[in-house]
């Protein structure tokens, strides 16, 4: 029986895109470095975070066969079969798959196509990391409870400052600031305090109130997201009987992980 391989990439054209803004800003920053000495530090700091970008962005490949997976970048290659994965882990939109040794891990690009095919065939290779029993309670991410209410409350700050110097800054400074630190608050208050995970239903703690939703509710779990020009930004989806839907995001471990738990718990309850 052949050894099906997917293969999921970023386009040509992306990689394009990246190679040109990345040569554009190394350029600016030489020019900096050259004409301005004064702001060598500021240049440091931009070419950390263009390492961090080109990191981030460097997993170009994602390769996924019947024995294993692996991913390939401008930083090497990293493979692991399915059965040397011992547990998984993660943050935000991302899954880490780890060895029984603890020495390798794997982390699929989530901007790529088709990474949420990725995630169904690791949650169908190893639906056993992914029990009600490992993760009875998924809470708030550190990032939506903590790091959004902090970038609302700057933004909010700046925008307050701008205004009493309207006279210097004008009124259009405060807008957009005062846009950004809702906008940050809205996403924070709009994620799940926590969701537990327990024998025939769902309950969703917010930070007004708290909802409970039967598994018989629940038709499909799905990992989506929202697309922007540089970005996604994923939730999970409970698709219910009704026809409405619920949205999950900002919970700890991941939103794969989260994804995978609760699809599973559905199957086995629809099931029973």
């Amino acid at each position: 029986m052949s050894n099906q391989v997917r293969v999921y990439c970023h386009s040509v054209a992306k990689l394009r895109a990246q190679a040109f803004f990345s040569v554009m800003g190394a350029a600016m920053l030489a020019g900096v470095v050259w004409l301005e000495r004064q702001y060598l530090l500021l240049a440091i700091v931009a070419v950390i975070a263009l390492v961090f970008a080109a990191w981030r962005d460097g997993r170009l490949k994602t390769v996924i066969t019947d024995d294993g997976i692996s991913t390939r970048g401008v930083f090497g290659e990293k493979s692991l079969r399915w059965g040397e994965v011992s547990r998984v882990s993660g943050k935000g939109n991302e899954i880490k798959l780890h060895n029984f040794d603890g020495d390798v891990t794997l982390t699929p690009c989530a901007e790529l196509p088709g990474y949420e095919e990725v995630i169904e065939i690791i949650g169908e290779k190893r639906p056993d990391l992914f029990t009600a029993t490992r993760y009875p309670v998924m809470k708030k991410s550190m990032e939506y409870g903590v790091v959004l209410p902090l970038i609302a409350l700057l933004n909010i700050a700046l925008g307050g400052y701008i205004w009493s110097q309207a006279d210097e800054f004008g009124t259009l400074p405060f807008i957009v600031f005062l846009v950004i630190g809702m906008v940050a608050f809205g996403f924070s208050a709009a994620a799940p305090q926590s969701v537990h995970v327990e024998k025939d239903a769902l309950r969703v703690k917010y930070l007004t109130h708290e909802k409970t939703i039967p598994a018989a509710d629940i038709r499909d779990v799905e990992l989506a997201h929202w697309q922007s020009k540089n970005s996604r930004m994923y939730f999970v989806r409970l698709r219910l009987a009704g026809g409405e839907s619920v949205r999950l995001l900002g919970l700890s471990p991941s939103l794969p992980i989260v994804r995978l738990v609760l699809k599973n718990w559905r199957g086995k309850r629809s099931s029973v």
